[in-house]
């Protein structure tokens, strides 16, 4: 019987946070600079620090490890101020003006763009505007053959914390679905 030898395993993850105020624009994840990026879009970021992480973020960076495609993520959100309670006027009045251009700006440094952002433009319409413009501005500077829902079995759009334990998957936004996304 062969016994197996001890062994340490290193590497180095960079991580970026891009703040203003309280406002989180995005979390950059690099651990293989030489491969391409992902970028999650979520709803909104939790109460973290650049060394802190909270389950969603957690969940995303291992689910887009586990793609063995990429060399980091990017998690970005829809809304950009962390909240406790949601509803129309919070989610109204969490995010800056300048939000929707660093979503943009940071979709472009990625191969992929996975919207997981469950039900939440299905609830209130301040997100479904918001997802909207999103996508608009990403079909306008041509974006849109980048774009992924993440789905459950079914094709129905979840948050990573709604399939915690199960493999993504990925449903590709075409023009059809953009169709549907635009009637919410």
């Amino acid at each position: 019987m062969a016994t197996a030898k001890k062994r340490t395993d290193k590497g180095a993850l960079q991580v970026e946070l891009r703040l203003k105020d309280e406002h989180i624009y995005w979390k950059k994840y690099v651990w293989d600079a030489k491969q391409p990026m992902a970028v999650v879009i979520c709803n909104y970021p939790g109460q973290e620090e650049l060394y802190q992480d909270n389950l969603t973020s957690m969940l995303v960076k291992n689910a887009v490890i586990e793609m063995d495609k990429y060399g980091g993520v990017i998690i970005a959100n829809l809304f950009t101020k962390p909240l406790q309670t949601v509803n129309e006027r919070t989610l109204a009045e969490a995010f800056l003006d300048d939000g929707m251009e660093e979503l943009i700006k940071v979709c472009n440094e990625a191969k992929i763009v996975i919207l997981a952002i469950g039900s939440l433009a299905n609830r209130f319409q301040v997100a479904a505007d918001r997802l909207k413009i999103l996508l608009k501005q990403a079909k306008n500077v041509g974006l849109l053959d980048r774009i992924y829902e993440l789905t459950n079995g079914q094709h129905k759009r979840v948050h990573p914390l709604a399939i915690r334990n199960e493999k993504w998957s990925l449903l590709e936004i075409n023009e059809e679905r953009l169709a549907e996304l635009m009637q919410l």
